[in-house]
């Protein structure tokens, strides 16, 4: 199985007419927990922010991490208000990048690479997991 050349990048349409795309800048192991780090640009005919919740939702399953060969699933880390753990920067201007970190539980060592599932969009296979 061999990784993908990071950034890995999908694009996501939301209900409204705006797009955004998102690419992965990192999947980083830290002790028990591994640091997903997304770039996120949202795309629009019309200017002002646009909030990340919009193209993937807003619950815990919103973006998850996959580990094929063990076939478990990984959900975001809650907080202490049992929202799934993020950054919580405001919403994004359209057409200008940000960069958002959701946290995941780390899987065993042994786990190198994962598929990340963002929304509705088809997963992205093969991210390695870096240390």
């Amino acid at each position: 199985m061999t990784a993908p050349q990071l950034p890995a990048r999908v694009t996501l349409k939301a209900a409204v007419a705006h797009t955004a795309e998102f690419g992965v800048l990192a999947l980083r192991r830290r002790g028990d927990l591994l640091d997903l780090v997304l770039s996120i640009t949202p795309h629009s005919e019309q200017d002002g922010r646009v909030s990340v919740e919009t193209f993937i939702g807003d619950g815990p399953s919103a973006i998850s991490l996959l580990d094929d060969a063990g076939r478990k699933r990984y959900l975001t880390v809650p907080d202490s208000a049992n929202r799934p753990h993020r950054t919580q920067d405001p919403p994004l201007e359209v057409g200008e990048t940000g960069v958002r970190t959701y946290t995941f539980p780390a899987p065993g060592p042994e786990v190198t690479a994962m598929d990340v599932t963002i929304g509705d969009a088809p997963p992205l296979r093969d991210v390695p997991v870096t240390p």
